[in-house]
């Protein structure tokens, strides 16, 4: 089995929480599927309140959990499960928390985590991120960061879930 880890903010849309899904960050996600066969983990935050929704029938007051899945939904990509909850949930708990759901699956022949953050946490999982964060220069010479599944992310992802890596995971457990 093949797994993405997915972040929602800076990775399908622009990391403000007012920004709109963009609809070529999810076409990319879905050739990253296509290209690899990976199913799709949310590790975002986001992933309390999707689960939620889905453990409620697909019910919910929420439009943005909504258009999240309505997103999903036009491209043709399953959510197939969450991290599970920390104590301390959030950005920086994020490797510990996949670390923790890897331990648990024995299937898992490679991975790759889509995440707008670079923790220096990600330790032996570095090189299995791919970071949607790219520095540029805007017209007043100050750095502007862009945020959202490029291109060039896809392909490094799927050139990570294509590798053979089994063996190494393997030591890691």
């Amino acid at each position: 089995m093949k797994v993405i880890f997915l972040d929602i903010d800076g990775v399908l849309k622009q990391e403000d929480y007012r920004a709109e899904f963009q609809d070529e960050c999810f076409a990319r996600l879905k050739r990253i599927v296509d290209a690899t066969g990976a199913i799709i983990i949310l590790s975002s935050s986001w992933r309390i309140s999707y689960w939620d929704f889905v453990e409620k029938g697909y019910q919910t007051d929420s439009q943005s959990v909504l258009d999240l899945y309505n997103h999903f939904e036009k491209y043709g990509l399953k959510v197939s499960g969450r991290t599970d909850y920390t104590e301390r949930s959030g950005p920086e708990s994020r490797p510990y928390e996949i670390r923790k759901w890897l331990a648990d699956k024995r299937d898992v022949e490679n991975f790759c985590i889509i995440d707008d953050d670079d923790f220096y946490m990600w330790k032996w999982l570095s090189q299995f991120v791919v970071i949607t964060r790219v520095r540029k220069e805007s017209e007043d010479r100050c750095h502007d960061w862009e945020y959202t599944l490029s291109d060039a992310d896809a392909d490094k992802a799927i050139e990570i879930l294509n590798r053979n890596n089994k063996s190494y995971i393997e030591e890691q457990f």
